[in-house]
């Protein structure tokens, strides 16, 4: 009977070591926090947060300070890019992929130029 509460004892051990294990793991592998690169506009953040890729993969998007209601949304997926203006129009892949910004000597620049280059264009269309 002793022999099986400590077999009983180490399988718990076991098992909680793994799951504490496998838990790290899936924490490293899911890219890293968020954090504010510099957006110019008064009363707008601009939140980035890598997904994972090697930092290939990401998402920024530009928020109300006040609200946190997302305005645009910029993000890279397995070298593609894509743009969404949630308000206003559905998420659209864009036609140059991200090699441009991911190789750039200052990404975060680079991630805000080309958001500020697409949401003048989506006004000068309106």
């Amino acid at each position: 009977m002793l022999k099986m509460v400590r077999v009983v004892y180490c399988l718990r051990r076991i098992s909680f070591l793994a799951l504490f294990a496998g838990s790290s793991m899936a924490q490293a592998s899911g890219g890293t926090g968020e954090y504010e690169l510099d957006w110019p506009v008064r009363g707008e953040l601009l939140a980035y947060r890598s997904s994972g890729c090697a930092d290939d993969c990401w998402v920024a998007e530009v928020r109300s300070k006040r609200s946190r209601q997302v305005r645009a949304r910029l993000r890279c997926d397995d070298g593609k890019l894509y743009f969404s203006h949630p308000a206003k129009s559905r998420e659209l892949q864009l036609p140059e992929d991200c090699t441009s910004i991911n190789t750039s000597n200052d990404k975060p620049a680079s991630i805000s130029n080309k958001l500020t280059q697409l949401l003048q264009s989506k006004k000068e269309k309106n």
